[in-house]
């Protein structure tokens, strides 16, 4: 679609969608039927008094909508959304309020997004120039991408008997990332893993690999204690190369799995990324035809967490990529 047909197409939305919406309220119709009846039996009666009190209630009905008018004019609406949006967990977000107008304040002013998922914020009061921006909440349903669309924006101000409201459009994408919950690595297939530790081989970082026999200028505070007393000989403790403490999560999924099971799987890969990368561990991913070499850090994880968040079944048919083991370091199979 060329830009002059987007700009058409939202020129001739924007002309026939109305400007205001209106609905009349529970006490609005309550208010309009009493007005009917004094009206009714002012015409009846010619009773004086009566004109003046549905001359009165009329007024109350035209400055009901004006200054409902003015609450609403000259607002600017935005939405501040974080990009780390996790599936069934509740996400805050907040609106940006800004009242341009020189000298009326606006009131009662009520924003809600069009999405079912997210609530609304509320402002009671939002003075000339003045800039609010209230905190509300998300519960994304599900992974993958999410358009944000229209905010409604409505009051009832001054007297409760319409709601007067529109609609702001801010055109927004957000990816929502799989959920995290906690999880036991060793509940899933492992392979080249060890406890805590990837095993691979001895070095000089600070996780322990094993017990062998102490050498003359080995680190006496490293000799392991328990051992040397079974053995009778002196024994150190070996631990683990850093460059090593590396693992790959490969995603496994089948055309027999349901959508239900795909998505716990991609949960718990993502769980567990997240509870290794916590603990320095440099992270992979193998998922469908693509391969992720392990690194550490917030950055790959997500790189991790967005690849989760876009896989989609249909790529379970990918051939696997042919990699070397030497770059996965330990393999969890989820």
């Amino acid at each position: 679609m060329s830009d002059f047909t987007r700009r058409t197409k939202k020129w001739l939305i924007r002309f026939i969608t109305p400007p205001r919406t209106l609905k009349i309220t529970k006490v609005g119709w309550y208010f309009i039927a009493l007005t009917f009846a004094v009206g009714f039996a002012a015409v009846n009666s010619g009773n004086n008094l009566l004109y003046i009190i549905l001359g009165a209630m009329l007024s109350f009905i035209v400055a009901s909508g004006v200054m409902s008018n003015i609450a609403l004019r000259d607002l600017v609406i935005t939405r501040e959304i974080s990009d780390r949006a996790f599936a069934k967990t509740p996400t805050l977000y907040r609106f940006g309020v800004k009242n341009k107008k020189r000298f009326f304040p606006s009131y009662l002013i009520l924003l809600k997004d069009e999405a079912p998922f997210m609530t609304g914020g509320f402002l009671t009061y939002l003075g000339p120039k003045g800039e609010e921006f209230p905190v509300v909440e998300a519960l994304f349903p599900k992974r993958g991408p999410f358009a944000l669309g229209n905010v409604a924006v409505s009051t009832s101000f001054p007297f409760g008997l319409f709601t007067k409201g529109m609609k702001r459009s801010i055109d927004e994408e957000i990816l929502v990332l799989p959920r995290i919950r906690e999880v036991d690595p060793e509940g899933f297939d492992l392979r080249g893993w060890e406890g805590e530790v990837v095993v691979s081989k001895s070095g000089h970082g600070g996780e322990p690999w094993g017990v062998t026999e102490y050498f003359p200028g080995d680190n006496p505070r490293h000799i392991h204690w328990r051992s040397t007393a079974k053995r009778g000989d002196i024994m150190r403790k070996e631990f683990a190369e850093e460059s090593e403490r590396k693992i790959t999560i490969r995603l496994i999924v089948s055309d027999s799995n349901s959508e239900d099971e795909i998505e716990y799987k991609i949960e718990a890969a993502a769980s567990v990324a997240v509870r290794f990368i916590r603990g320095d561990y440099a992270v992979g991913l193998i998922i469908g035809s693509e391969f992720l070499k392990p690194a550490k850090g917030m950055g790959q994880l997500e790189k991790i967490l967005e690849a989760l968040a876009l896989f989609s079944p249909g790529r379970v048919t990918a051939a696997p990529p042919v990699i070397d083991e030497a770059d996965t370091g330990a393999i969890i199979d989820v």
